[in-house]
């Protein structure tokens, strides 16, 4: 890629980035995404079992619950780009939309169409869009930012846009890779880790009831005796660990070694009969009696040792600390390492999964996703 400049570059050409693109027309102005992948969104293609849970149909006090600590920093951007209005610019691109118990989706349930729209109207924004073009090193020099791109060449922009995901499925370029780059920068990011993801056990005894769930369980993460976390909700049985969005949900809380605690709430009778079995067969003494004690502690206080967390979470937890970001524009206040006369000129936004703020199941993530792309959108059409 021979060198050239742009008004704003974008770094990630998933979900935000596309998001931001399809919202902002450059109206004689230049722009660049740099998808280090060989194809845009596939992320997002895969979201919702390729279904795509967009947002959720709850009120904004609602949403900012659903994002835990990181709620009431959220809320400018939460307030100023809505799920309504979400909802409403799918509607205007073509896309109906269906609920189902709270959760939207495009009513033909293919996150193509949205993946579709969102490229459509970028390129009708006359965005351009590069991809295998991964970001491996930044510069900001003299207020314009050298982007290099793994090869020969770089790009410069006036502006830039950091929306290049976390560190789960790094197939779809969501590899965490430009977190150590902004650490060189002296910009604080947390240490990524996986949620939305299944949790794994020692010693694991449910194998055999893959597939099966059991609703209104409480889930909870012990640390050295000390309850870290508790969340209620179903939980579903696979091969190899506990998942379901009760566990997905904690799972950000969990970490080998820490306990996984879950109570069932429910007499034996009413549980699933398979279920019933494994059960009993773990409250068994050495003489195949069932031990009564020992059967009502694994219903009141199912106890596992956690040896880890799938890698492969459906979102990040950690990135760009929150203190670093202004939510009225998405602009990064600052730079630690910059000459006092730089401040101000290059600006650095940040959006999307990039951040340190992550939502529970039910189309919290995306909608994150739109709220932070099109807060930057307002800022940089001014720039």
């Amino acid at each position: 890629m021979a060198n050239k400049f742009y008004d704003i570059a974008i770094i990630g050409g998933g979900a935000s980035g596309l998001m931001l693109a399809a919202n902002l027309n450059l109206a004689g102005r230049s722009g660049i995404i740099l998808e280090g992948s060989g194809k845009l969104g596939t992320k997002l293609l895969m979201s919702g079992g390729g279904r795509c849970n967009i947002t959720h149909a709850g009120s904004v006090k609602e949403f900012l619950i659903a994002y835990g600590n990181a709620g009431p920093i959220l809320r400018k951007c939460l307030y100023k780009h809505n799920n309504l209005e979400l909802i409403e610019w799918l509607h205007q691109q073509g896309i109906d939309t269906v609920e189902e118990n709270g959760r939207i989706f495009p009513s033909s349930m293919k996150a193509k169409d949205l993946l579709n729209a969102l490229v459509s109207k970028a390129t009708a924004n006359l965005w351009q869009i590069e991809t295998n073009a991964r970001a491996s090193a930044l510069k900001k020099e003299e207020g314009l930012w050298n982007i290099g791109i793994d090869g020969p060449g770089s790009v410069i922009a006036s502006n830039l846009v950091i929306a290049s995901g976390g560190i789960t499925y790094p197939e779809t370029g969501s590899d965490g890779s430009v977190f150590s780059v902004l650490r060189d920068m002296c910009i604080s990011v947390n240490e990524p880790r996986p949620a939305l993801a299944p949790i794994y056990v020692n010693d694991y005894p449910y194998s055999e009831l893959s597939g099966i769930s059991v609703s209104d369980v409480i889930v909870s993460i012990r640390k050295n005796q000390r309850k870290v976390k508790s969340m209620s909700g179903d939980i579903l049985f696979t091969h190899e660990g506990f998942s379901g969005p009760a566990i997905l949900n904690i799972s950000k809380y969990a970490e080998a070694g820490s306990t996984l605690g879950l109570e069932y709430k429910k007499e034996l009778s009413e549980l699933p009969r398979r279920m019933q079995r494994v059960i009993e067969d773990r409250a068994k003494g050495p003489s195949g009696d069932i031990r009564t004690k020992v059967l009502e502690a694994l219903l009141s206080c199912d106890d596992f040792i956690i040896s880890g967390v799938d890698p492969r979470g459906m979102v990040t937890a950690g990135g760009i600390a929150l203190d670093e970001i202004d939510f009225s524009s998405m602009k990064v206040k600052k730079f630690r390492n910059e000459s006092a006369h730089a401040q101000g000129t290059g600006a650095l936004y940040v959006i999307g999964e990039a951040i340190d703020a992550d939502g529970i199941t039910g189309g919290y993530n995306l909608q994150l996703c739109w709220s932070t792309a099109c807060t930057a959108a307002d800022s940089l059409q001014f720039c």
